[in-house]
């Protein structure tokens, strides 16, 4: 019978037959390539933070040799980000797409990260697309979008360390958990929200020595070596540290917390709110301690989750971008606990609610007021829903959970 030049040939066939077979390949490359081409997109847009800040930092290092500008350079940004700044100025291109470009390739290695450690806590089957799902994901959060490629922030670097140092965490190579958080607490004081769950760690694991804690100041010493060879007198090369904590007079700047629901009373209220914030971890951490149930991987990341969110809910002087961490967690929390979905989207858009008054000046989409009594209640169920776990887990739970990624 004569083949319809309309039937599948079959060249067809074994193209087809590739595609199936290599499907999560596919699905990686087609969803890294449309990430691409969004940011590529949105690259262009210039913050209020690139104009008066990124910007002429940058091109005061030009002007002064690159790396040789640091010694004189005024700023409240952690050197290893000013390492950053000077290495760029050698390369060709805009000072805005240079920026923009080293956010947008940490958004695709944390990204990688993300999956591999939802790989990891799940164990899907070698066919399962789930970890590439985490991975698309995460490259599509909306904060995680607008902080690097529109804003031009560089919060996902500290972040991407964080994920690293959890992975290692993961894997039990506990000085590469340590050397990672330390390099994330270089670029980002903010990194210091989840320093309670390492000490918990400590306590709680049993299964590392104390001094690998010596490894954060160890790593952070050794990364501003370079600048106090090139002539940064080492007070101004901590200065950012000082500036980051004393830098903001007000309770709460353009987010929702506890202080959207106080008046903006920032002597009043400020040292008070230091104390509530240390009481609330210390309260949420005796819980844990107090449970003598053993805490699997999964609840860690709960724990990592509930930490920054306390964080940023109590301390005074919060601002929109310092949950930026917790966005991109709640991705693995959403792949671990899938019948809360909820969870990460409250999460993402209580950020996003912020961040686009800080970044367009238009909004927020609901008052503050509302999103913050929202964010409390989202934190009480967090907690109470991971004592409730990890009280009552039975097995069959669990090995139901386990086959659903298959």
């Amino acid at each position: 019978m004569k083949q319809s030049i309309l039937d599948i040939g079959h060249f067809e066939r074994k193209v087809i037959y590739f595609v199936q077979k290599n499907y999560q390949l596919f699905f990686f490359i087609i969803i890294t390539i449309l990430a691409l081409l969004m940011r590529n997109n949105l690259r262009y847009f210039q913050s209020g933070d690139y104009v008066y800040s990124l910007k002429p930092w940058t091109d005061y290092l030009e002007a002064h040799g690159g790396f040789l500008g640091l010694k004189s350079l005024e700023s409240n940004y952690n050197m290893p980000y000013l390492y950053i700044l000077a290495f760029i100025t050698y390369l060709p291109s805009s000072t805005l797409a240079k920026i923009k470009l080293v956010s947008i390739i940490f958004d695709f290695i944390t990204a990688f990260l993300v999956m591999i450690i939802v790989k990891k806590l799940i164990k899907p089957s070698k066919s399962s697309l789930i970890p590439y799902l985490a991975y698309a994901i995460t490259l599509f959060i909306p904060t995680l979008v607008l902080n690097g490629t529109v804003w031009g922030q560089c919060d996902i670097i500290y972040t991407c360390f964080i994920l690293l140092s959890i992975y290692f965490f993961l894997e039990k190579k506990y000085v590469g958990t340590f050397i990672a958080y330390g390099i994330a607490l270089a670029f980002k004081l903010q990194a210091i929200f989840v320093l309670p769950v390492y000490i918990f760690m400590y306590f709680k694991e049993k299964k590392f020595s104390i001094l690998n804690f010596l490894w954060i100041p160890i790593v952070d010493f050794i990364l501003y070596i370079p600048a106090w060879i090139l002539g940064k007198p080492l007070a101004e090369i901590f200065d950012p540290y000082l500036m980051q904590i004393g830098q903001y007079k007000s309770l709460v700047l353009n987010y929702s917390n506890l202080y959207s629901l106080l008046p903006d009373n920032y002597d009043f209220f400020a040292t008070a709110g230091l104390f509530l914030s240390v009481s609330m971890l210390i309260m949420f951490y005796s819980l844990l301690i107090k449970n003598n149930t053993k805490i699997d991987e999964k609840n860690y990341i709960t724990i990592f989750l509930i930490t920054i969110m306390l964080c940023v809910y109590f301390l005074p002087s919060m601002h929109e971008r310092y949950m930026f961490a917790a966005d991109v967690i709640s991705v693995i929390y959403l792949f671990l606990y899938p019948n809360r979905i909820f969870v990460p989207f409250t999460i993402w858009f209580i950020n996003f609610n912020a961040y686009l008054p800080a970044i367009y000046g238009f909004g927020p989409i609901f008052d503050f007021k509302i999103m913050s009594i929202l964010y409390l209640g989202l934190l009480v169920f967090l907690i109470w829903d991971l004592m409730r776990n990890m009280i009552n887990k039975p097995e069959s739970a669990l090995i139901r959970k386990k086959l659903s990624y298959q």
